[in-house]
């Protein structure tokens, strides 16, 4: 059974990581920041990057849609066929979502006009913020 002390100090600690959030987001007025980067892209002064226009295409959606659903099909009939065991797939799915999570991070704050040591360093945050989840639930998942 988990501890009673761990599972009140994970409550607390992300009771605590909420209130620094909330509170950050309403001590400062972000409607009105405007990146200098994102504002000169917005007046054509810098071209799109080769990789914005690939991944603005419905082409490379699809594509990855259909390798997406085969690599899951794949991964269901080597389940059923018992070449792979469940941990495994589960640790394939949790590394797909970590990695997109990651790169998501990355090219979102890349293509709003951030530098990339910001981006890199966003990705970084999202990395941690993943870490203190998987660290969360072995602690309470064991007891």
């Amino acid at each position: 059974m988990v501890n009673t002390t761990y599972l009140a100090s994970t409550v607390l600690m992300g009771l605590l990581g909420v209130g620094v959030v909330l509170f950050v987001l309403r001590s400062r007025q972000w409607r009105h920041y405007v990146p200098r980067v994102a504002a000169e892209v917005a007046a054509g002064e810098r071209p799109a990057s080769g990789l914005s226009e690939f991944a603005g295409r419905t082409s490379t959606w699809t594509a990855g849609y259909v390798v997406l659903v085969l690599g899951f099909m794949f991964g269901a009939m080597a389940y059923a066929g018992g070449a792979i065991t469940g941990p495994a797939v589960i640790g394939a799915v949790v590394a797909l979502v970590a990695a997109f999570l990651v790169a998501g991070v990355y090219f979102a704050m890349r293509d709003n006009g951030r530098p990339s040591a910001q981006a890199a360093a966003g990705s970084a945050v999202a990395t941690g913020l993943l870490a203190v989840v998987a660290i969360t639930v072995v602690l309470v998942t064991t007891g």
